[in-house]
């Protein structure tokens, strides 16, 4: 039935398996190679953020967009406002700066008499980038600017203002279900105020987060950190092409604000909370806002970098100087009137300047000198 095999084929035998076995195993090692390069190519090319400092802008090629109300909506300075990251201090200074700089301008005859700030789209209004259609702004007429806080850190500073306002009590149930099913502490509720179109419905994952991402960082000028605010305004106002005096925070009080304390957790933040804030199911419901952070975070380094990081650590601490000089006045003025503190400058107007802040005239003379060679230099 079955055919005879005579000796000379049987001896081939061990030969042919020999040849087919190796075969076998160089394309096994072939596939391999070719499976482990593809998914090392695809990581690197998918997932990493392109980290570049933001631009200066340069006003001898381009002027800086001071543009009057009836602009299109195109043109202007745009602030976008997200709940909790020092925003109403931001929009305060967004007002600042804009009134500034159209005032140097119009004693430079740059612009119409009548123009006493530049267009800015109601920075005290929470409104997203996707409100200001962003996407469709005019690059050389714009500047585009906002602030971003830990994940961590804004949720909590949004359950402490509703706990004084009443709306919620102090403890770790209430506080778990609020952060897992109120929308003021919804999925990546920074990114969704500065996404420049929606976010695809579905599985999002590291790499689809690092495309809108470095989309944002892209198109945004300047994005801060609020843990490291003063580092960010004055970082801000040389992106600008201004002064430090120009980004000065209005006062406010030390019922609405921590002040210095930027970084640490409130008092009324428990254990529970805490451990709450640090578990996996809180990162990935934060994902790309961590994500977002931790670029930004690097992007301002680099930034620094490209300024020159002993310059801006020089501006830095005349700016803090600044600061400390006008809280101190402020400070002076509201506990005769009001006996009370804050931090911050109580400016008569948003454009006024330091020497124009009550009590100017009782400070040392060194302090005096030191505010006026600030503005000489500006």
């Amino acid at each position: 039935m079955f055919g005879v095999i005579d000796n000379k084929h049987f001896a081939r035998i061990p030969i042919l398996l020999t040849f087919l076995i190796l075969n076998y195993l160089c394309y096994k090692d072939m596939i391999l190679h070719r499976m482990v390069t593809t998914i090392t190519s695809t990581k690197e090319a998918t997932i990493a953020i392109n980290i570049a400092a933001f631009e200066t802008w340069d006003r001898e090629k381009l002027p800086f967009p001071c543009v009057s109300a009836t602009a299109p909506s195109t043109e202007g300075i745009f602030y976008i406002k997200i709940p909790k990251t020092a925003s109403s201090t931001l929009a305060g200074i967004t007002q600042r700066l804009s009134m500034r700089e159209a005032s140097r301008r119009r004693r430079r005859q740059d612009i119409e008499e009548n123009v006493t700030y530049c267009k800015t789209y109601e920075p005290f209004i929470h409104a997203s980038a996707m409100d200001y259609q962003i996407l469709k702004r005019d690059k050389s007429k714009s500047f585009v600017w906002t602030v971003i806080r830990h994940p961590a850190n804004r949720a909590v500073s949004h359950y402490g203002m509703s706990m004084k306002l009443g709306e919620l009590e102090n403890n770790d149930e209430t506080f778990i279900l609020k952060m897992k099913f109120s929308s003021n502490y919804g999925d990546d509720f920074q990114l969704h105020y500065l996404i420049l179109e929606r976010l695809q419905k579905g599985t999002k994952n590291e790499a689809y987060y690092n495309q809108v991402i470095q989309n944002i960082l892209d198109e945004y000028n300047f994005i801060g950190i609020y843990e490291r605010l003063d580092e960010s305004l004055v970082v801000l106002s040389m992106i600008m092409g201004m002064g430090i005096s120009d980004v000065l925070q209005e006062y406010r009080s030390i019922k609405n604000t921590r002040c210095d304390s930027l970084q640490t957790d409130p008092s009324w933040l428990s254990s529970g909370m805490r451990e709450y804030l640090d578990t996996d199911e809180f990162h990935k419901k934060n994902e790309g806002d961590l994500i977002l952070y931790d670029a930004v975070n690097k992007t301002l380094d680099a930034t620094i970098d490209k300024l020159g990081r002993q310059k801006v650590n020089e501006n830095l601490l005349k700016y803090k100087r600044l600061l400390s000089i006008g809280t101190h006045l402020s400070n002076l003025h509201v506990q005769i009137m009001e006996n009370k503190t804050g931090c911050g400058v109580l400016f008569p107007m948003p454009d006024s300047d330091l020497e124009d802040v009550k009590y100017f005239y009782t400070l040392e003379d060194e302090d005096q000198d030191f505010v006026y060679d600030i503005k000489k230099s500006t």
